[in-house]
């Protein structure tokens, strides 16, 4: 027996239920079309994201400085300063010790300040290259480490032109420069000395006036300028140091000669090194901020002077480790001090004066043997 539905009653019922299978199945369709053109947008999305940041990256031009170009390049510069502070305080202690009595003489005190304004600079600029590594977005850290860095850097230019006008005096006129440059004057050409590195210091950090840009670019040229001057001073001095040196050793005849050619090479050595070192970094920092000032290209133009000043910044660094090297390689006494501290030299350095004396008095001894004898004959 088999049940038979009403006609309209089941018409109605099957109906409603197509309908709503219908709508179901359209609404799945469409969902998933949307969710295929949603995923397919945020992967062409995606993927063109990642086309344009690989060409830009690619397209950015050479002078780029990328953060682990910059990165690098300050792991290196605290590297070489740290060296260089270590190095001039070698100096410092050997000049104030002194445990052979032999480094206290001619301009030992402009070394000693030299020394004490080198380590100045490389403490400074260490701390302010490596900001990242120890306080970031620190202002007061930034104005403090910077100005260190800028009198450091400065009293340390004032010093190496002062120690070639010493030298180049004590060379020319050996005699009147012991009248010129006596205790007094020298402790007024001291306070002078760090007095104009302060003022020099303070030109970088007027900034913080909220001075124009401009006005700071143009005071920190003028800073640059100053420092080139007197590095031309000193090249100039050092050239007629050598070739006088050279020249005495030659006219006297005497066997002091090699003892002056090695004098003459390191103070070319010295001329060098700080020609090497400074001049290109300076040239380059001078015309970035003119390029900054408007009068070159503030785009390509400013953008290759700043990356190139920056990858000069090692070298450049070098001049304030270099003295205490060529000390070590080119002077004898700083050499035998240095020996001294760990004992290796204080017994040879005392045999060697004791030859030394034995010799000049076998020379006297000999000499006025010589006379007697001639006067006998008479």
């Amino acid at each position: 027996m088999f049940f038979i539905a009403k006609p309209g009653l089941g018409c109605s019922f099957y109906r409603s239920m197509l309908v709503i299978l219908t709508c179901l199945s359209w609404g799945t369709v469409l969902g998933n079309f949307t969710n295929g053109n949603c995923s397919g947008s945020q992967t062409n999305a995606t993927t063109n994201g990642m086309t344009n940041g690989t060409e830009k990256e690619s397209q950015s031009p050479w002078y780029f400085l990328s953060k682990e170009k910059y990165r690098n390049i300050v792991i290196v510069d605290m590297s070489v300063v740290a060296t260089g502070a270590l190095l001039n305080f070698v100096v410092i202690i050997a000049m104030a010790i002194d445990p052979l009595k032999i480094l206290r003489k001619g301009p030992w005190v402009t070394i000693l300040n030299l020394a004490i304004a080198d380590i100045i600079s490389c403490i400074s600029f260490f701390f302010l290259s490596g900001q990242q590594f120890f306080i970031q977005e620190s202002l007061l850290y930034y104005d403090i480490t910077y100005f260190g860095w800028c009198f450091g850097s400065s009293a340390s230019f004032l010093w190496l032109t002062f120690l070639a006008v010493q030298i180049f005096a004590i060379t020319k006129f050996p005699l009147k420069s012991r009248y010129w440059f006596t205790t007094l004057k020298i402790v007024l050409v001291d306070i002078a000395v760090w007095l104009f590195a302060f003022l020099l210091g303070f030109s970088q950090i007027t900034y913080v006036f909220y001075l124009p840009e401009t006005t700071n670019l143009k005071i920190w040229t003028a800073r640059i300028g100053v420092l080139q001057i007197a590095l031309v001073i000193q090249i100039v001095l050092n050239i007629q140091v050598a070739f006088e040196i050279i020249r005495s050793g030659r006219s006297t005849g005497n066997p002091q000669n090699a003892k002056h050619k090695n004098i003459a090479k390191t103070v070319i050595i010295l001329t060098l090194v700080l020609f090497l070192t400074a001049f290109p970094y300076f040239l380059l920092k001078q015309l970035e901020f003119l390029a900054r000032l408007g009068h070159f290209d503030q785009g390509k133009t400013g953008g290759v002077l700043r990356y190139l000043s920056y990858c000069y910044e090692p070298i450049a660094m070098l001049n304030f480790a270099a003295n205490p090297i060529l000390y070590a390689l080119r002077l004898p006494d700083y050499r035998e001090t240095l020996l001294a501290f760990v004992g290796k030299s204080r017994s040879s350095y005392r045999r060697r004066s004791t030859q030394n004396m034995s010799s000049q008095l076998t020379n006297t001894f000999s000499l006025k043997s010589q006379r007697e004898r001639a006067a006998s004959y008479v």
